[in-house]
């Protein structure tokens, strides 16, 4: 089947834009230039710098975009939401630029392997569309560093040559493309700057490292056309089509999303005991364990090597963890035990609740596909449902396999009741692609030149059958993929997108809708344009809230989602302080000498108080049962939603409950004796109801108790100086630089450092409002049991009898939970600025609060 492509006006306006940016340019004929006896045709300019950003500036006013005030660099962003047509839009682009201008030579660059594949298969879908509306041919290709004979044509030929590479194919020096080559002058990469292509990037902000920037620097472009959803940086934005608008206008798929969750806890405390086996090494025997980790700012599964006192909240950086800790493991009888009471056998998986969320998922998905399938089929269009699992090994028969046992099982319990499938077996419906090594399938490929093979022959294959899967001749309708399919790859008819994985963060949002968000067709390749047609469900293994707060979270990152439109990126700035020590007023130089002092503090707990309120707080926990909890809502073009139905299901399972004596021992510090008389005095059947939220809430009442009597009582902490001082310029030394400076005139420096939009506020108050302020840097800190404070400004006020203060603004970190953690610090804070008899103010909003 051939996709039907047709110009629709949004992308005619990204076009345009593009086109318009070099009004005034005439059409170039190709001549060959003589390079160290190298013939190259290549692209040349006339417009110079002032032209082309009047141009740009007039395109920007027209698409509403705030104005460039000057030509940085010859890069220009178009910001597309996903599946909206951006790979025919630079296709396009790059046939009407050679057309009105004549430039021939253009090189698209992908960050990935998939991405690239993507590319390469559009432009093969799409060459028959183009060339019944332009009169010219032209030549496309892959870059590949063992042939290198297409790249010669591209250098020489003078008919329009279009390049599909990867960064990762030319950006380090050890490549092909940076060594000298037969038949080039130089190297491949010297003869191919002398061509001056114009450079598309698709997904540029995968390619910001310093060494990719210059990478493509060196290729000597004539411009550079950035296309992404996600941009990192703005350079010259010229079009953008955000997603509130992609939605609004039937461009996209609408989203629902079904969402599975367990009613108490955000993770159910999941370990899955894959091997134990004595290390060769130390001869000591070891397990390896599935665990939930987190990788940067991610949560991911990943297979853990554990042995004898492991903390398991240390290896996986995972809170959820908190008093697992290894106790015994046994390679003879086959077991794990940790401090908490909880024992392992081999193949046993803790933390059921996510097992059978994963379970209602494939089968919930199962249903909804069959049911639209059925229902769209009489329209000729075939539904698609798209699966990410969290781990080979879960689904492949020879391996673990539960997934594909369940898929199969409840594929035959459902078809009885639809006609498309009762009499289909379940093993003709799906297909997975995983990667594959000589050993076996695995979870991830790694970046190097045999994983990166081994990766285009997996792309190689769900290409080919990308538009066979639209047929209804081919029987597969239900897709698993673990990382193949997470970018370049896409199908309008995906209407089910199930995350088996751990999506909380593993991928972003709009990752996961970006594979099935393009508008359907149907089975001539025409496409749809029904809006209640166009509906993209997400099986999610979260709450609804979750799932659309994230969501709401990467628009907001992208700023996106209050409508307003970014442009160009942001410079670092450099601030100079405007006084020495010996300069500083007499108000704020009494004020600095008091604050300078370090101080050191000693606890005294009340524990007949500590333990009243530690029991008080201990019976007003509540629980409820474990429970799925089924949501179905809507996203709507506000990128907000609604929940439209809610139910739950009791969960099936027997739990071993943990050892809460030694868990509270282990996160507060206390004696089991305290433990256990406390204990004693309060009611258990909500731990025995849900151990996991209660052990939650029953630390949080042990550690706020600590703090509460700490800092209500007179002597519960006692702050006194150590003799040690701050130096004022290893705090304020003579330059800031950073992106976050706002100008002012009564600061300690022409331009004050902000941490969130309240500070930058509080500065502009602080300047028409205060006779002197100072913004007080994060490497100013007090100790306080709960670590290092830092507050952040100090001001001295007009009115000489109110004098100097040190604030803390509301607000300062929008991470912060200022009911925890952060209001505890603040509280020590307070007895500490007390002993200095330094006036302090926390939860200011505005400096007229001061």
């Amino acid at each position: 089947m051939q996709l039907k492509y047709t110009t629709q006006p949004h992308q005619t306006k990204a076009i345009t834009s593009i086109v318009d940016l070099f009004q005034g340019q005439n059409r170039q004929v190709c001549e060959y230039d003589i390079f160290d006896g190298e013939a190259v045709c290549g692209n040349g300019y006339i417009l110079d710098d002032v032209a082309i950003l009047e141009n740009l500036q007039r395109v920007q006013r027209e698409n509403g975009i705030e104005e460039s005030l000057m030509l940085q660099s010859r890069d220009f962003s178009v910001e597309m939401e996903t599946g909206t047509g951006k790979t025919y839009v630079y296709i396009k682009s790059i046939l009407e630029l050679y057309e009105k201008y004549g430039w021939n030579k253009y090189i698209i660059i992908t960050p990935s392997i998939a991405i690239r594949e993507g590319v390469l298969s559009s432009l093969a879908s799409m060459k028959a569309h183009f060339s019944s509306q332009y009169r010219f041919p032209y030549d496309y290709f892959e870059y590949d560093s063992s042939r290198l004979g297409s790249l010669k044509h591209f250098i020489r030929d003078d008919g329009l040559q279009v390049m599909v590479m990867t960064i990762d194919s030319f950006k380090r020096a050890n490549t092909i493309l940076n060594m000298t080559q037969e038949g080039f002058a130089g190297t491949p990469k010297e003869s191919l700057q002398k061509t001056n292509p114009i450079l598309i990037l698709d997904e540029p902000q995968n390619m910001e490292s310093e060494l990719s920037k210059t990478s493509i620097a060196e290729l000597n472009p004539l411009f550079t056309l950035r296309f992404s959803a996600t941009h990192k940086n703005y350079y010259n934005l010229i079009y953008t089509l955000t997603p509130r608008e992609a939605l609004a206008q039937g461009l996209v798929k609408q989203i629902d999303v079904l969402a599975l969750s367990e009613n108490q806890t955000v993770n159910d405390t999941y370990v899955n005991v894959l091997k134990i086996e004595i290390d060769k090494k130390s001869k000591r025997p070891v397990a390896t364990l599935e665990l939930i980790i987190k990788n940067k700012d991610e949560f991911v599964t990943k297979s853990v090597k554990i042995k004898g006192n492991d903390s398991l909240k240390d290896k996986t950086k995972n809170p959820i963890y908190s008093g697992f800790i290894v106790n015994e493991i046994n390679a003879r009888e086959m077991f794990i035990q940790f401090e908490n009471g909880l024992r392992l056998e081999l193949s046993q998986i803790n933390g059921q609740v996510k097992r059978q969320i994963q379970e209602q998922q494939i089968t919930e998905a199962i249903a909804m596909h069959m049911e639209k399938y059925e229902v769209l089929k009489a329209k000729n269009i075939k539904v698609l449902s798209l699966f990410f699992i969290d781990r080979v090994a879960n689904f492949l028969e020879e391996e673990d396999g539960w997934m594909q046992r369940h898929f199969c099982q409840e594929f035959d319990r459902l078809k009885v009741n639809y006609e498309s499938f009762k009499e289909i077996e379940a093993s003709d419906v799906y297909k997975y692609y995983f990667a594959k090594r000589k050993s076996g399938y695995i979870d991830d490929l790694k970046n190097n030149d045999s994983d990166r093979k081994l990766a285009k022959k997996t792309y190689d294959l769900i290409m080919k059958e990308k538009e066979k899967l639209l047929s209804f001749e081919e029987k597969t309708s239900f897709i698993f993929s673990h990382s193949a399919l997470k970018e370049g790859w896409d199908n309008p008819n995906v209407f089910f997108i199930t995350t088996l994985n751990d999506t909380k963060s593993e991928m972003k949002k709009r990752q996961i809708l970006g594979r099935g968000v393009r508008l359907a067709v149907d089975k001539f390749g025409n496409r749809v344009e029904d809006k209640e047609i166009n509906r993209l469900t997400v099986v999610a293994n979260e709450s609804f809230d979750e799932f659309a707060k994230s969501l709401q979270l990467e628009y907001e990152a992208s700023g996106v989602s209050d409508g307003s439109i970014p442009n160009n990126i942001k410079k670092k700035k450099v601030a100079t302080r405007k006084y020495a020590e010996v300069e500083l007023s007499n108000e704020f130089r009494a004020l600095w000498k008091k604050l300078k002092s370090k101080t050191i503090f000693e606890l005294k707990l009340d524990e007949e108080r500590y333990k009243e309120k530690v029991i008080r707080k201990l019976q007003e926990i509540e629980t409820r049962e474990q429970k799925i909890v089924r949501q179905f809502g809507t996203i709507e073009d506000d990128i907000y939603g609604y929940v439209a139905e809610e139910k739950s299901y009791g969960l099936n399972f027997e739990q071993t409950l943990p050892d809460l004596v030694s868990l509270i021992e282990q996160e507060i510090g206390l004696t089991r004796k305290m433990i256990i008389e406390i204990l004693g005095e309060v009611d258990l059947k909500p731990f025995i109801r849900n151990s996991d939220s209660y052990i939650k809430r029953a630390l949080e009442a042990f550690d706020d108790a600590k703090h509460e009597v700490l800092t209500e009582t007179a002597d519960g902490i006692a702050y006194r100086e150590n003799g040690e001082y701050y130096e004022f310029v290893n705090v304020f030394p003579d330059v800031l630089e950073g992106y976050d400076l706002e100008d002012c005139k009564r600061g300690l420096y022409d331009a004050e450092q902000w941490d969130s939009g309240i500070e930058k506020d509080f500065i502009g108050c602080a300047d028409t409002h205060f006779k002197f302020f100072a913004k007080l840097p994060k490497r100013f800190k007090i100790k306080t049991p709960l670590g290092n404070y830092s507050p952040d400004f100090a001001v001295i006020k007009y009115d000489e009898s109110e004098g100097a203060f040190v604030v803390e603004t509301k607000g300062s970190d929008k991470h912060r939970d200022m009911r925890s953690r952060e209001a505890w610090q603040i509280s020590y804070a307070k007895k500490h600025f007390k002993f200095l008899d330094v006036k302090y103010k926390d939860k200011i909003k505005s400096c007229n609060d001061v």
